[in-house]
């Protein structure tokens, strides 16, 4: 798969930052001294994190090289890293604080990369994540039956992704493992766009990116676009004022390590 676009990621930037800002208020850690933001992009959720804890020590860590130059030339003063969160990151110490802002949905394994980001924790540390949930979503619905069908289907034989979504129910297993100590919630956002051209925009600088990947001529990646769009529209409604509501449902959780006995 192609590196990520920062520049196309961004341009939904608001709606896209909200989750963090909704996730960094419900942490309870009054004096944090070491944060890791994993799978930071291009810096957005980083910025967030530093507004509320400015004299915490916080590392944003992104396994996409374009996306740790973006967050590198826009806050010059923060730290940065191009690593895989599936690695091994106990080099890194442990901290106080552990981020994760709509990322975890692209690496192989959850149960076992929450339990490693949880040992990352200090005692009375926080695991405080946010992850979309697209699979009872249009956009995925849909982008998974033109995809499959007889006209589309021969371009992505090579398509291949570690991408899994899922609802709360997988997650607080997942997190009973580790803790008692569960703040669990589903927030469903109605993000106003100006068109349906926008969704799939949208979903071209994350979802769509894989599938976009295998259509290398314009032509061609253009048609797949429109029919795309065109079947949007029988599940994206237009508003009396022109514009569309683009429903998208995120799991938020956070997760606090026991303090030693």
């Amino acid at each position: 798969m192609s590196d990520w676009k920062p520049n196309l990621y961004l341009a939904f930037e608001k709606e896209r930052t909200q989750p963090s800002i909704d996730l960094v208020t419900r942490i309870e850690h009054e004096t944090p001294a070491r944060i890791i933001d994993v799978g930071c992009g291009p810096g957005n959720s980083t910025n967030v994190l530093r507004g509320r804890w400015p004299q915490a020590e916080i590392l944003g860590l992104d396994s996409s090289q374009a996306m740790i130059e973006k967050a590198q030339r826009t806050y010059p003063d923060m730290n940065w890293l191009c690593a895989d969160a599936a690695g091994d990151l106990s080099a890194f110490g442990r901290f106080d604080i552990v981020f994760s802002n709509a990322t975890i949905q692209w690496i192989p394994n959850q149960e076992k990369l929450l339990a490693n980001l949880f040992n990352l924790l200090q005692p009375g540390g926080v695991l405080a994540v946010q992850v979309p949930n697209t699979s009872h979503m249009s956009i995925n619905i849909e982008l998974q039956k033109l995809t499959s069908t007889a006209k589309w289907q021969p371009h992505f034989v090579a398509v291949s992704s570690s991408y899994s979504a899922h609802d709360e129910h997988f997650y607080y297993d997942i997190l009973s493992e580790l803790t008692d100590s569960i703040d669990l919630w589903v927030t469903n956002y109605c993000h106003v766009m100006g068109s349906h051209a926008d969704i799939v925009k949208w979903y071209s600088g994350s979802g769509l990116r894989l599938y976009l990947d295998c259509l290398t001529d314009e032509n061609i990646r253009n048609e797949f676009l429109q029919e795309y769009e065109q079947q949007l529209r029988q599940y994206y409604h237009t508003q009396k004022d022109g514009k569309i509501l683009f429903p998208f449902t995120r799991v938020f959780f956070i997760a606090k390590k026991g303090q030693t006995p």
